[in-house]
């Protein structure tokens, strides 16, 4: 009897736990579900769809079909959808529905000012560019975020920079307030990069140099080495 009684228990234990389970695989699936995201990029004015839009969400990307569509996933806040000739749309995760949903993106011409390396890090420059920007039909600025000569006008997370002396000065303090503010303000960014032109770590780093002939460092009419754009380390 006491036999009977143990098996019974047991197969109530197995059936609860069984359900248990079951319950967690449901809700396992509802959120993978919920983190699948699919839509449709449009432009805003012909409402005709943008083939070939980038897509991101983390470190996720895609392209829309020939119709625009798309679907990702991932676990990100926010979706990024941009295009060429167009303005960058985010549309943040937690406002999207179950279904498709469009995402239609605002066509745009930049024309831009340029600061340079120790422009952008002038106030007094970046306040005469800002100017010249509210006042006329420009929009948009470029700036150096690394510059003919190497550097970097702010403190970068990348080991390599810092080891070269790439950030040796530093002339943007804030460089994610700089961003904020610019897009408060419309203006569209543009970060100007200068690659393999490097003479940080060419100088610091022989090994990645680009080199003449006899095996020195190969420099230009500037008097600045380069960076061998064949090394995996760029």
């Amino acid at each position: 009897m006491r036999t009977a009684n143990s098996i019974t228990q047991l197969l109530r234990g197995i059936c609860r736990l069984t359900g248990i389970l079951a319950a967690v695989l449901v809700l396992l699936a509802i959120w993978v579900e919920a983190n699948v995201y699919s839509g449709r990029v449009m432009d805003a004015v012909t409402k005709s769809p943008i083939a070939g839009a980038l897509v991101t969400l983390e470190n996720n990307v895609l392209r829309t079909d020939p119709n625009g569509m798309f679907r990702i996933e991932g676990t990100g806040d926010r979706i990024g959808v941009r295009a060429p000739g167009y303005l960058r749309e985010d549309v943040e995760t937690v406002h999207w529905s179950n279904r498709a949903q469009e995402v239609t993106l605002k066509p745009f011409k930049p024309k831009a000012l340029y600061l340079s390396f120790f422009g952008i890090g002038s106030a007094v420059l970046r306040g005469s560019a800002l100017s010249l920007i509210e006042s006329t039909e420009l929009n948009a600025l470029v700036i150096d975020v690394k510059s003919d000569r190497g550097m970097i006008p702010f403190k970068s997370s990348i080991p390599l920079a810092a080891e070269v002396g790439a950030q040796s000065v530093a002339t943007i303090t804030g460089i994610q307030a700089l961003i904020r503010s610019l897009r408060e303000k419309g203006i569209y960014t543009i970060a100007r990069i200068v690659v393999f032109k490097d003479n940080p770590p060419a100088l610091s780093r022989p090994d990645l140099a680009v080199r003449s002939r006899s095996g020195a460092i190969w420099r230009d009419r500037e008097n600045l080495a380069w960076s061998d754009p064949f090394r995996k380390e760029f």
